[in-house]
């Protein structure tokens, strides 16, 4: 199988990009060390020099994928004016919904496993409050507040919760109309930015 990797990336990070790929592709009861050392192009048992555990890897993937996710809204936030960071935003969600296809697919994935699993529920949250964050300020920027209040989190709890609906029925029916849905999404919440 021919592998996505970089020569001069670690092992370790190939380990991190190989799982998150085979996790994306293969779903996370059909992938397994060894189908992840194939794909990353290492010796299986370098899986668990690095990791603990198929687990930790993935995690560890997962939360690499989150952290260039968050890194890129970051960037957004930080050079957008607060007036246009709403429409920004949104413009953003629209453009890189392909990109994140795949950080969508293995987190909805893990959060099916999370409903059993108080430990990796907790650790998923974790990631989750770090977008909602990101969402309150966006919105606490859209209704002329430089510190999110309770509004501002209240929408970006409702907008995470329907985004990973939205993501789930996109990701087993393709022809869901995610543009369209996300558009709407936009209009619902633009009348809240200007109560400030």
């Amino acid at each position: 199988m021919a592998t996505k990797t970089n020569p001069g990336q670690s092992t370790r990070d190939k380990l991190i990009d190989a799982a998150f790929r085979a996790v994306a592709r293969d779903g996370l009861a059909d992938t397994n060390v060894k189908s992840i050392a194939a794909e990353a192009g290492v010796n299986p048992g370098l899986l668990h020099y690095h990791f603990a555990s198929k687990d930790a890897l993935i995690e560890a993937a997962v939360e690499s994928a989150t952290a260039r996710y968050l890194a890129a809204i970051d960037a957004l936030i930080a050079a957008t004016p607060r007036a246009g960071l709403f429409d920004a935003y949104v413009r953003f969600a629209a453009e890189t919904l392909a990109a994140n296809r795949d950080l969508f697919r293995v987190r909805l994935a893990l959060g099916a496993r999370a409903m059993n699993d108080a430990r990796l529920a907790d650790w998923l949250e974790t990631g989750n409050a770090a977008v909602r964050g990101r969402l309150a300020t966006i919105f606490a920027a859209g209704a002329g507040r430089a510190v999110p209040d309770e509004s501002d989190r209240l929408r970006a709890r409702m907008t995470k919760a329907a985004f990973e609906g939205m993501m789930l029925s996109w990701l087993t029916r393709p022809d869901f109309p995610m543009q369209e849905a996300l558009a709407e999404w936009a209009a619902a919440m633009r009348p809240g930015l200007g109560e400030g």
